[in-house]
This record gives C-alpha cells, sequence and structure tokens, in this order.
C-alpha cells in the first residue's frame, strides 16, 4: 500500500532517502563481487533473506533466486574496463566531469546510469562523468593489471583540491595510472564513483589477489 508522499514525517523521510542511497550502493558492491568472484554463499543468503522480507506471509527460502537475465543493476562496475573512442566534443558543467575531444580514447570503469558513464581520458590523464552517446566501444587496450586499495584512515585535511580523491576508511580504490615514481596514483573510489589523485603510502593498504590453486 502505498503512502501519500506530504503525509509523512519528516524524519522517516530523511531515512527513505537514506535508504535509497544505500541500496544503491550496496547494489554497486554486490556486482563488484559478482564480477571479482568474491561473491560468498554467506552474503548471497543474506541477500535472500533480506529481499524475502518483503514477500509478506512468504516463508524465507533456502535458495537464492537467479535474477531475471534482462536485469541491468545501475550503477554498474566493471572488473574489466571497457574502451570508447570519443567521436563528439564534451565540455561538462564542472572539474567531475571529462573534458573530451573527437578522437580520445576513454577508459570506462563504470556505468552510473543508462546515458552517463564514469572514464580516464588517456589524452588528458583525468578521469571524471561524461555522456554515453559522446564515444563508441571499441578494441580494448593492452591488459593492465587490476590494483585495488583499501583506505585504512580517513582522508587528510590538507587533500582539500579538487585533484584529489575523497575517501573514507574502508573504501575501495582502483589505480587508473601511477604518476612518475610510483606513489601517487590517479584512482577511481569504487563506493562513491569520483576519480581523483591519491598518495599511495599512507592510509591505504594495496589488496593483494590470490590465485585459486
Amino acid at each position: 500500500m502505498e503512502t501519500d508522499a506530504s503525509s509523512i514525517n519528516p524524519d522517516v523521510k530523511l531515512v527513505t532517502i537514506d535508504v535509497k542511497m544505500q541500496i544503491r550502493t550496496l547494489h554497486a558492491k554486490v556486482t563488484f563481487l559478482q564480477e571479482t568472484g568474491g561473491m560468498t554463499e554467506e552474503i548471497e543468503r543474506m541477500m535472500t533473506e533480506l529481499t524475502a522480507l518483503y514477500n509478506k506471509g512468504d516463508s524465507l527460502p533456502t535458495t537464492r533466486q537467479p535474477a531475471p537475465a534482462a536485469t541491468t543493476v545501475l550503477p554498474k562496475l566493471l572488473l574489466k574496463a571497457e574502451t570508447m573512442q570519443a567521436h563528439s566534443e564534451y565540455v561538462g558543467p564542472d572539474w567531475k566531469h571529462l573534458l573530451i575531444k573527437p578522437g580520445d580514447t576513454i577508459i570506462v570503469y563504470a556505468y552510473i546510469n543508462e546515458v552517463t558513464a564514469v572514464g580516464f581520458n588517456t589524452r588528458t590523464n583525468l578521469g571524471g562523468r561524461f555522456p554515453i552517446d559522446t564515444a563508441k566501444k571499441v578494441d580494448p587496450q593492452p591488459h593492465e593489471k587490476v590494483e585495488i586499495f583499501m583506505a585504512i584512515d580517513p582522508s587528510v585535511l590538507y587533500a582539500t583540491s579538487p585533484s584529489s580523491l575523497g575517501y573514507k576508511t574502508g573504501q575501495y580504490v582502483r589505480v587508473c595510472r601511477w604518476e612518475k615514481g610510483g606513489i601517487w596514483a590517479y584512482g577511481f573510489n569504487l563506493s562513491t564513483l569520483a576519480m581523483g589523485r591519491f598518495d599511495s603510502r599512507y592510509h591505504f593498504k594495496k589488496v593483494e589477489w590470490h590465485k585459486e590453486t
């Protein structure tokens, strides 16, 4: 039964907005785990039980129901980055958006929705959001090792310039490009979908990938 929005308590409305944001973040993280092979039976069971809370009168299912094949969860994180080539110019409204010229090569790391993606422009060495219809998919770039760091401390106060990457403890950052010296890197925050520079020496721990034997 739907509730009239005008009659919702202000506190309830705030919680409703927060829940929507948390669900979107959860979708992005679950998609990342599925694509990286990190999904566990425990997480699958918890997701199933969470979904079952909305099935009134039904008992909790013991097996995970497969999602419809046509379902696409957005925002969508990409384990294997996609390569696109721009055919149109794009000047975004602010520094969070890419500056694109025709012919630019863009490495795409996520799709925010059906019209916007997040990527790294190899010409400008900067990342940001851009309209999907300004570019087309092309043959992928040579394989690059996926490097991910986890923030173990909150971001420091001096890293507040527009080019600095914002992050919180526990969030994961994927490396897009290392700067000369291999200390500073340009990264992609998997939780906020933001991009920027970060110092890998402090406040971060590299995630080690273990091959199955």
